[in-house]
């Protein structure tokens, strides 16, 4: 009784250690998620520099705008428009450094989500969004490690619709700096524009590590009940 007892302080005393140390799980790590204060740079310059344009947004081909052909921001008085690349895909980047929960990433238990609100001009019958993270050592992109994690939507054909793209994955042990993605496809949008608001980045503790100690307290618990009724 004392062992498992000892055993459930042990996990409970690690969980306050990860949350102590980590700076607001749950929080939107992403600046400017709603693109809404700072100016857009380039693609190149975020993926090539990652300390330097770290919390800014990259895009390919894609500007800062209000209303537009149809479609109101999801939230705030911006979004960002988005544009075919000439490429198979029209991308928008943001580095992060996530250094700070290098306890949590490498105890193996953490969880990574990203979801961005996408929506498209009137005239795109059938526009393809998607969200991607990758994961890196360093600050640099030749140290990506593991495999990305990515979610993508066939989008419906109404302008007022917003509609949610979300991905969730586990976090490679040694992980530093995130790399989250927003894109279109190019050949759906037909020329025309796709937007994107809301973006959201948040690093979690792994949802089955939780569920296995609040199992365990439970039962410590419910044992304990039966001992003091007896």
């Amino acid at each position: 009784m004392n062992n498992r007892m000892n055993w459930i302080l042990a996990c409970a005393a690690l969980a306050l250690a990860f949350a102590a140390s980590t700076p607001s799980a749950g929080a939107n790590l992403l600046v400017d998620p709603g693109f809404e204060a700072n100016p857009l740079d380039t693609a190149s310059n975020v993926l090539n520099f990652f300390p330097t344009y770290q919390g800014i947004w990259g895009v390919e081909v894609a500007t800062i705008t209000g209303v537009d052909g149809g479609v109101t921001p999801a939230q705030g008085a911006k979004m960002l428009r988005m544009l075919d690349d000439g490429l198979t895909a029209t991308q928008g980047f943001q580095v992060t450094d996530v250094t700070s929960y290098a306890g949590l990433i490498d105890s193996g238990g953490a969880t990574v989500n990203l979801s961005a609100l996408f929506n498209a001009d009137k005239n795109v019958p059938a526009a393809v969004g998607a969200v991607y993270v990758q994961f890196f050592s360093a600050s640099n992109y030749g140290s990506q490690i593991g495999s990305p994690v990515s979610a993508g939507l066939t989008l419906d054909n109404s302008a007022s619709t917003w509609e949610t793209i979300s991905v969730s994955g586990a976090i490679p042990v040694s992980t530093r700096w995130l790399l989250s993605q927003v894109l279109y496809s190019d050949a759906p949008l037909l020329g025309n524009p796709g937007y994107v608001d809301a973006a959201d980045l948040t690093i979690v503790p792994e949802p089955v590590s939780l569920a296995l100690l609040g199992l365990g307290g439970a039962v410590m618990l419910r044992r304990r009940n039966r001992k003091s009724v007896v």
